[in-house]
């Protein structure tokens, strides 16, 4: 084998550290178990196994269906010690998108967590004549042979391991680095999935990238909770776990997120948006409940430390008696809040997989936890850019990581080229010969880097929105203000060749039920709230002070309040609760030509 490969990277942490934890999850008893990595080491020696047993040959695929679990992680590396590719599939996709993944990878196993999910399989087992097995994490083994015990599996492995010595070596050592390791499916804001092929070589070198700018070892920790499906968590609580042997945590699900953290006390934290808004609604609620004169100090401290940012930012010196009153906030205020969040020990904080909005940044700068942005897309073995943890520019999503280069095309799309970029995607050249040209990845986003070489990111290419009166206007920057505001929870703004913009804004579940209390406001469900008249004035306040930041063509002329939040189950959000914004304008194209009427 000539060079490394994840496999290779996985046995050296199982040799150099044996007996440190890697993984600690709930047990049924609500307490935390630990698996070492000896432990690690020798599951994944019998899942490989067990999957050779099963007729698994070096090259087949092998899907992975399940929520985030140490059974993941050892399904995922005992396929690729077997020398399978590997393929993770969303816990949220219906029956016909998983058999649409696993029909198109050719997958020959499926790793199911249970039965509700082993049903999605059973229900379309006749579109997959290629699916030979179901094994399955909690569950038994049926009678027909095709579904396999999780159990049964890791047993059949150590008596495969018995029958034919020294085959484990052969398989884990056979991959080369150019070799395929996984076929990742894109979740995707409009169209079927596309399979991005990620190589051994891709998962390292963008590993070690991600590790030279933020520096972490064994004793680092990290939560697993957002999808393993998606490459942002597999690469930060997975991957980069393998190359430095740091321990994973598994929250039990994101509703319990908070006290798993406070448990867990990450040094490296991964969030979408989305968590990170409602974390600054819960805190805003929080100082809410407090009486008058501690909640009036608080703000006034924030209003200061707010203030500290921005000096910081512009690279400038702040006055020693702000400093002091930072030195008061941090011991009275920040602290707590951070360990109340069980972000207490969090070197670094890092936010992606979509725009968020500077007013939250700033607000966690304030907070001494200052987030980082990071940039980047499947395709890319997910990073691009990131901001390193002492020079992170609010507003933008850092310099390129180590060994990666950005251009910006004439039309201002951004292309990438270094060793995370995928070779293409599985069964589609078409669709590989659009996003690659000539080792350069066409990310299909807009933006420019800054005097300073940070990336700042202006749209999605194909969100961009140019109305009738031929003016560029970039969406989520507008739709990202809307969305600070406490009453508003998502909002997507329309305009394409159209004469003004307008939007359809969804309310806050949990801030909208407490603006209504306070109010007196009767109500029976949040769909009453949404037709409010105190509601719609306070929204319609919004929109007011929005426009105020944008120029007239970019201002929302007309909007309307939905009665409920988008939801995933109806395919309105990604499983990183991204909006999918093509569905929701579809689905809502009679109350928009309203809005135009």
């Amino acid at each position: 084998m000539g060079g490394e490969t994840v496999c290779s990277r996985f046995h050296g942490q199982v040799a150099r550290i044996p007996d440190r934890m890697a993984m600690r999850h709930r047990g049924e008893d609500g307490q935390w178990k630990d698996i070492t990595w000896a432990g690690y080491g020798q599951a994944v020696r019998e899942v490989a196994l067990g999957l050779a047993s099963l007729g698994v040959q070096p090259g087949d695929a092998v899907a992975v269906l399940s929520r985030n679990r140490p059974e993941w992680h050892i399904a995922d590396i005992g396929g690729m010690c077997a020398g399978a590719i590997t393929v993770p599939v969303y816990v949220s996709n219906s029956p016909s998108q998983v058999a649409y993944v696993a029909g198109h990878s050719e997958s020959k196993v499926i790793f199911v967590e249970n039965h509700d999910q082993l049903l999605k399989v059973e229900k379309e087992r006749d579109e997959l004549p290629g699916l030979e097995h179901a094994v399955i994490f909690d569950g038994e083994s049926s009678a027909d042979g095709f579904v396999v015990a999780w159990d049964e599996l890791r047993a059949n492995g150590r008596a495969h391991d018995a029958e034919h010595p020294g085959e484990f070596d052969e398989r884990w050592q056979a991959p080369e680095p150019s070799d395929l390791a996984t076929i990742v499916y894109t979740s995707g804001t409009t169209g079927p999935p596309k399979g991005t092929m990620l190589t051994h070589s891709n998962i390292v070198w963008t590993a070690d990238s991600l590790l030279q700018v933020f520096h972490d070892d064994e004793n680092g920790r990290r939560l697993s909770y957002l999808p393993l499906a998606h490459i942002a968590e597999r690469i930060t609580s997975h991957m980069t776990q393998i190359m430095i042997g740091s321990q994973t945590w598994f929250a039990e699900s994101l509703d319990t997120l908070v006290r798993d953290l406070v448990d867990c006390k990450p040094n490296v934290f991964f969030a979408v948006p989305r968590v990170y808004e409602k974390m600054h609604a819960g805190i805003l609620a929080k100082l809410a409940e407090r009486d008058e004169a501690t909640r009036q100090m608080a703000e006034g401290l924030m209003e200061i430390a707010k203030a500290v940012v921005e000096i910081r930012q512009a690279g400038e010196e702040i006055a020693p008696d702000m400093g002091h009153s930072l030195e008061m906030a941090e011991e009275m205020m920040f602290k707590p809040t951070r360990d109340a969040l069980g972000l207490g020990e969090c070197r670094f904080a890092i936010s992606g997989a979509a725009p968020i909005n500077p007013e939250i940044l700033k607000f966690f700068h304030a907070l001494n936890l200052p987030i980082a942005e990071v940039y980047g897309q499947t395709e890319g073995t997910g990073p691009t850019s990131l901001n390193p943890p002492k020079r992170i520019k609010i507003g933008t999503v850092g310099p390129p990581i180590p060994g990666v280069e950005v251009r910006i095309a004439e039309d201002g799309e951004i292309l990438v080229c270094g060793g995370n970029v995928f070779p293409g995607y599985f069964k589609n050249q078409e669709a590989t010969e659009e996003m690659l040209d000539d080792g350069w990845m066409h990310s299909g986003d807009v933006g420019h880097l800054d005097d300073d070489g940070y990336l700042v990111i202006t749209d999605r290419k194909k969100d961009l929105i140019i109305t009738a009166q031929g003016k560029n206007v970039a969406p989520q920057e507008i739709e990202n203000r809307l969305k600070y505001h406490p009453l508003i929870s998502q909002a997507v703004v329309i305009g394409d060749r159209r004469p003004y913009l307008v939007a359809l804004i969804t309310l806050d579940p949990e801030a909208t039920p407490k603006f209504a209390a306070e109010r007196g406001i009767s109500y029976s469900d949040l769909s009453e709230l949404a037709t409010n008249a105190e509601v719609e004035a306070a929204i319609a306040g919004a929109v007011e002070a929005v426009n105020g930041e944008f120029s007239r063509a970019e201002g929302i002329k007309r909007w309307q309040i939905l009665t409920r939040d988008f939801l995933q189950e109806e395919e309105e959000l990604t499983p990183t609760l991204k909006v999918r914004r093509r569905t929701i304008i579809a689905r809502h194209q009679d109350l928009i030509e309203q809005l135009y009427g």
